[in-house]
């Protein structure tokens, strides 16, 4: 699936489609998202536009979201802990234009998104909301 290698590339630490075309050809790559090894995994082009159609509609982030509650649950699950220890931590993505929601952000001093994110004690992020790069680090945490 040609949409599995920005997740693939986001979770190996890849924050744009910058690298999207040396990651299509990596064979690794191609097969974390059940491409044949000899076949390319996704384009920029692909992937650009997976992130500008696909993941701005409220459905599909709706889904993504219980996508990460059932990973959630399902390694929970598995444990024999009895609680789960939160820890949640704002972080700054920095943006090159003017891209909507952003903002300049005084702390970091760049523009950028101020996302939020919450973990579990083994790492695993329980949550993350996407927020202007304008607001104050514990803003809206209890929404998350």
């Amino acid at each position: 699936m040609k949409h599995n290698t920005i997740l693939y590339s986001r979770l190996a630490g890849y924050e744009d489609v910058n690298d999207a075309e040396r990651l299509s050809l990596d064979p690794a790559m191609r097969v974390v998202t059940g491409k044949n090894p000899e076949k390319n995994a996704a384009s920029p082009n692909t992937m650009g536009r997976f992130e500008t159609e696909m993941l701005t509609a409220e459905d599909n982030l709706a889904r993504l979201e219980e996508l990460n509650r059932q990973w959630v649950r399902k390694a929970m699950g598995r444990t024999a802990e009895k609680r789960i220890i939160l820890d949640m931590d704002s972080s700054e993505s920095p943006v090159h234009g003017d891209q909507e929601g952003s903002a300049y952000n005084g702390h970091f001093n760049i523009r950028c998104y101020h996302p939020l994110f919450c973990f579990n004690q083994h790492g695993d992020c329980e949550g993350a909301m996407l927020r202007p790069g304008n607001v104050h680090s514990a803003d809206n945490w209890k929404d998350e």
